[in-house]
């Protein structure tokens, strides 16, 4: 989870301190006040829906909502058939994310592959630059501690890009995705990073493949009217 390095590193508490306000005394009562009054929770990835698993108020998981109109999808000719890998740092959130491990990785991508790769990095950029600065980019590298996409990732996914992410096998088993990969399940390790990089680039063919399916999956699973038919259902059943 984004706590695995604060648990590793209890040193690291004052960047942890948006995450540790909620196991406050005065956070805990305003969740206990909250929670005697609702009928139930409804989680919107596999994070949350592990933590809810076997309580007795959880009414399931719904995915988060994307309007896909919004994220046309960029296919781009790369100069001399190079690779283009973006990784996007926000520096209040990187240690959450693992970002260290992608920097790690791209320095021996950039050593081995400087002729096949074209690397981005960006650090803080608002979200409305963000959304537009990978548009030419074949593979986003999002975050590692996480069991399933957040909005970045899903975003990114919607453009038909090939995202490296929380796509852990609960995840897949409960997409039901046995055969088609949509998304590369991003780990805490840098060789493991940079094998996934390095099929990538040997492979540029299965980019195009995962990026189309990511596409499809975001499609499939997180279309904004369908989920919100969705939460209107549970709401009125419950």
């Amino acid at each position: 989870s984004v706590l695995t390095p604060y648990l590793a590193d209890k040193s690291l508490k004052n960047r942890f301190q948006f995450s540790l306000k909620y196991i406050s005394e005065a956070y805990k009562k305003s969740h206990d006040l909250i929670y005697r009054s609702i009928n139930g929770v409804i989680c919107s990835d596999i994070d949350y829906s592990r933590a809810f698993s076997n309580n007795s108020k959880y009414l399931g998981l719904i995915p988060n909502p994307i309007n896909t109109s919004l994220f046309e999808t960029n296919t781009v000719e790369q100069p001399n058939n190079t690779i283009t890998i973006f990784h996007g740092i926000n520096t209040h959130s990187s240690i959450k994310k693992g970002s260290v491990f992608f920097t790690e990785a791209l320095k021996i991508i950039k050593e081995n592959y400087k002729e096949k790769v074209t690397i981005i990095e960006t650090k803080n950029l608002p979200y409305k630059t963000y959304i537009n600065s990978y548009n030419k980019a074949d593979i986003v590298l999002d975050q590692v501690y996480s069991y399933d996409q957040g909005y970045n990732a899903l975003e990114a996914m919607a453009k038909g890009k090939v995202v490296f992410t929380g796509a852990e096998q609960e995840w897949l088993q409960h997409y039901n995705l046995t055969s088609n990969t949509v998304a590369i399940n991003a780990l805490a390790d840098v060789s493991y990073l940079v094998e996934q990089l390095e099929w990538l680039i040997n492979n540029p063919t299965t980019i195009k493949t995962i990026g189309n399916n990511a596409k499809d999956f975001i499609k499939t699973h997180h279309n904004y009217i369908t989920i919100a038919n969705r939460y209107l259902t549970t709401w009125k059943d419950n």
